[in-house]
């Protein structure tokens, strides 16, 4: 069995990054009107890289990109929580077949950031600042399953949003986790972990 999971709001709790952005750039009116452009173009289902926002919003300041990326990076991935269960989670997942986590993220630099400081390793972390394509795009799950080595058959995907829905549509086994959808869903990865451990002893 391989598993395929989301990451903000399942393995770590939410950051709201624009708010960060704010409290790092000390301009609420340039970052807020890098985020109208960047939220429209999120819409069409492509992601706006943190590196490009960055720049642009360095550039409306005056400030330095550079020293602006390492700031927000760094502050961003202090803030990083995983959720109850998330490492026990991944470890488990881990011990059972190849673990992807997908993502639709600014950056990829956050997920390593937490793996890192959990001592945990996953088989292929795909997030939408590389792929500049975001869930719930059918071709985001493919593109997964296909660099994981994976079929669609032996994989279940584990989210918590409407976004992961698009992996049911390739007929993954798809949980969703905190409210209702996929084909099962639980209210944490405490419960989804357990119910998994039972139907893949």
């Amino acid at each position: 069995m391989n598993v395929i999971t989301s990451f903000w709001g399942l393995l770590a709790q939410p950051v709201d990054f624009w708010e960060e952005l704010k409290a790092t750039v000390g301009n609420d009116g340039a970052v807020e009107q890098v985020r109208v452009v960047v939220e429209e173009i999120r819409a069409t289902g492509v992601e706006v890289p943190l590196r490009s926002v960055i720049s642009a919003v360095a550039h409306m300041a005056g400030l330095e990109a550079r020293e602006m990326w390492n700031r927000y990076v760094a502050q961003v991935s202090g803030k990083i929580r995983e959720t109850p269960c998330a490492v026990e989670f991944i470890k488990w997942a881990s011990s059972a077949g190849k673990v992807a986590i997908l993502s639709n993220t600014p950056c990829k630099c956050f997920i390593t950031a937490f793996l890192e400081a959990h001592g945990l390793r996953v088989n292929l972390v795909l997030t939408s600042d590389v792929l500049l394509k975001r869930k719930p795009l059918k071709s985001v799950f493919k593109y997964a399953l296909r660099r994981l080595g994976a079929e669609a058959r032996d994989t279940v995907y584990v989210g918590d949003s409407e976004e992961d829905l698009g992996a049911m549509a390739l007929g993954m086994l798809t949980i969703i986790v905190g409210k209702e959808g996929g084909h099962v869903s639980f209210n944490d990865l405490c419960q989804a972990k357990s119910w998994l451990e039972q139907i893949f002893k």
